[in-house]
């Protein structure tokens, strides 16, 4: 067993996942880019019922189609992927067991 993190935080939801930005014995494969396709207009505005633009169905399209991007972490004792990294500059965690001092 080897420590990544001194200093985390717990997800909110997911308590099996943390986050951290100074992390050790970790290495970021750059090479690898992994996507998430984020809810960010989920909800649908009802009653609009209006003729719309090119631009508005354009800009909307847009708006659901933001990615978020990631590179994926390895342990490197065991090379087990552990984490995440993303443009932010954070680590999320898993694969994880939490130690608590």
């Amino acid at each position: 067993m080897t420590t990544l993190c001194l200093d985390c935080q717990r997800h909110e939801s997911y308590k099996t996942q943390y986050r951290a930005m100074f992390v050790m014995n970790c290495t970021v494969n750059k090479e690898e880019v992994l996507r998430y396709k984020t809810p960010e207009n989920k909800k649908k505005k009802r009653g609009r019922k209006k003729m719309r633009s090119n631009y508005e169905d354009a800009a909307e399209q847009a708006e659901t189609e933001v990615e978020e991007i990631y590179h994926p972490v390895m342990c490197t004792e065991c090379s087990t992927e552990v984490a995440v990294y993303d443009k932010d500059e954070v680590f999320h965690f898993f694969n994880v067991l939490a130690s608590h001092s």
